[in-house]
């Protein structure tokens, strides 16, 4: 059943079927030889699937508010800034994380080349089907050093610690962090879940910030089980950041990561 297992829900009898943490479909197709027609027929399906939820109804409610915190009265959110999607042709997780990336760039009425996105192991057929979309495919990796002086949404779903800590270093100041809101893993979890000294090692600008920021939890009603399960919106609240003396933003050398520790693929 193209890699799913049956659950009950608890309020009641019905059976709903969730992702395991095997997303690779049972295919014929592998690799980079997928027909382009039929990978956007399967975004345009799942993204349809998906706004028929109450979970995306709620979520797009709770992005909505974070983009009022965030964004000037006068101003709107225009970018969207996508990291480490995944082969939505081949990943039923993936493929979910860029349906509700195709919902929210309609619901928030963002124009398509305002959403940009970069993934190394993107498919020929992939970076096809994401430009026909009207999104802007980066050919150059970033490694996650996106500098931002105006408000911008950036989606990393499951990405690595290192990635996040990159963000953050390419806006360490109380004026940059403000413009951002992030959709990707939760710093709290993180820094409760790991060793210290990983994280001192592999994100040490997380671990400076976790206490000044916001974190939104999702709602926990989406069938699939292992979709958005860690993912929260990060908020950098302007006031917070203000409160902080000129110290706290010092000393900020660019990360250099042990290449064992590397949870992105650098530039080559």
């Amino acid at each position: 059943m193209d890699g799913f297992k049956v659950v009950t829900k608890k309020r009641g009898k019905k059976k709903q079927l969730a992702t395991n943490v095997n997303c690779k479909e049972t295919c014929h197709i592998s690799g980079d030889t997928h027909d382009a027609i039929a990978v956007k027929k399967k975004a345009l399906s799942t993204k349809e699937s998906l706004c028929c939820t109450d979970f995306y109804t709620e979520m797009k409610g709770k992005v909505e508010e974070c983009i009022k915190k965030v964004t000037v009265s006068d101003k709107c959110l225009a970018k969207i800034v996508t990291y480490g999607l995944g082969n939505f042709a081949e990943c039923l997780i993936s493929r979910y994380q860029l349906a509700l990336l195709l919902a929210l760039r309609e619901d928030l009425q963002i124009s398509p080349p305002g959403v940009q996105l970069y993934d190394p192991k993107f498919f020929t057929a992939e970076k096809e089907v994401l430009s026909e979309f009207g999104f802007h495919v980066l050919s150059e990796n970033e490694e996650g050093k996106r500098s931002c002086d105006s408000s911008t949404l950036f989606y990393m779903p499951h990405c690595g610690k290192s990635l996040y800590n990159n963000l953050l270093f390419a806006n360490w100041s109380p004026d940059r962090l403000c413009h951002l809101i992030i959709i990707g893993n939760s710093f709290s979890n993180m820094i409760q879940n790991l060793p210290s000294s990983t994280m001192k090692k592999c994100a040490p600008l997380i671990m400076k910030i976790q206490p000044y920021m916001e974190e939104i939890l999702l709602p926990g009603n989406f069938q699939y089980q292992d979709v958005f399960n860690d993912t929260v919106i990060l908020l950098f609240p302007q006031d917070k950041l203000n409160s902080l003396d000129s110290e706290f933003w010092e000393h900020c050398p660019e990360p250099k990561y042990d290449p064992e520790d590397l949870e992105f693929i650098p530039k080559s």
